[in-house]
């Protein structure tokens, strides 16, 4: 019988004798994205064994010693939200990824999480089975690539860095840039994007923002990752022709400008992904993204006026 339950040091001399150490992993946290291949089980051990007190877990599946599954999960921007980063599913079907998520996402509702996220490739194997666990797809990603550099372009007008003030301008940015169905289930409130913001690919990289008409227009965040310069960008409808500017200040700004320059843009975003092509990028890559609530909204009580049994008219 196979059972779920958090991963143990105890367990490094178990996964150290499975075959199996080369495993993929399905999940892919931005930091991850165009980075080949997955991330083999001994290194998901280590990274657990150091990361006992910084609010992360991981969970396996072992038989007779042998691994049959592992999942492990970290909070994005705030511990109302979570994200799948490690998904690993070694049986011949994949039948053990369902039972993986489900106790993964009960274990981090009760250390507060409300919504667990991952990301899939659009064609994974484990898209099915994570779909039956009651995650919902919510959004389809496309990862952009350019490789050669491409001409100084200079900074548009009113680029700035962006400062501690600038968060709820942002949250607003995100409501102008976001169809209203990816918010529904991503971030509807503030509290929840600030919870759901992918903060740990971005570490100390520049992040900067475009004012301009007493708004924020655009924002560009980027890091240098081992596979190149990791971008994200958010811009409003009328900030699209500013996507050259806007990549080649974060490229000076990272001090980064022989690398491969990667941007993850969701499908609904036409017109950003129209500017990347027309700026010598290309699609490289096809994702999936999922979310799952570890509890189920309520509904309102239907409010109904109290009226005296004696009342005129009764």
């Amino acid at each position: 019988m196979n059972t779920v339950r958090t991963l143990l040091p105890t367990d490094l001399p178990a996964l150290l004798a499975h075959p199996g150490l080369s495993t993929e992993n399905a999940a892919f946290p931005r930091e991850r994205l165009g980075a080949g291949e997955g991330q083999a089980t001994l290194s998901v051990v280590a990274d657990q064994l150091r990361a006992f007190a910084r609010q992360r877990s991981a969970w396996v599946s072992m038989r007779r010693q042998r691994l049959h599954g592992l999942v492990g999960a970290r909070q994005r921007g705030g511990n109302g939200a979570w994200e799948i980063d490690y998904l690993l599913d070694a049986t011949p079907e994949h039948h053990m990824a369902a039972d993986l998520l489900e106790f993964a996402v009960a274990q981090a509702g009760k250390d507060g999480a409300q919504k667990v996220f991952l990301r899939l490739l659009s064609d994974s194997g484990l898209l099915q089975p994570v779909l039956e666990s009651g995650f919902l797809a919510y959004q389809e990603e496309s990862l952009y690539v350019r490789s050669a550099p491409a001409a100084n372009q200079p900074a548009p007008a009113g680029l700035r860095h962006a400062t501690a003030a600038d968060s709820y301008p942002l949250f607003r940015l995100y409501c102008a840039a976001t169809p209203e169905s990816t918010r529904r289930f991503e971030a509807a409130t503030f509290d929840e994007w600030h919870a759901a913001q992918e903060r740990r690919w971005h570490k100390n990289g520049p992040h900067l923002v475009l004012e301009g008409e007493s708004r924020l227009r655009a924002q560009v965040r980027a890091c240098r990752l081992p596979q190149g310069l990791m971008l994200d960008l958010l811009l409003d409808a009328d900030a699209t022709g500013e996507v050259e500017g806007l990549v080649g200040a974060a490229i000076s700004a990272a001090d980064s400008s022989d690398e491969p320059v990667l941007v993850l843009v969701p499908q609904s975003a036409e017109a950003l992904a129209r500017a990347l092509e027309g700026a010598g990028f290309a699609a490289r890559g096809e994702y999936v993204s999922l979310m799952k609530r570890t509890t189920k909204p309520l509904a309102l009580p239907r409010k109904v006026p109290v009226v005296a049994e004696n009342a005129i008219g009764v």
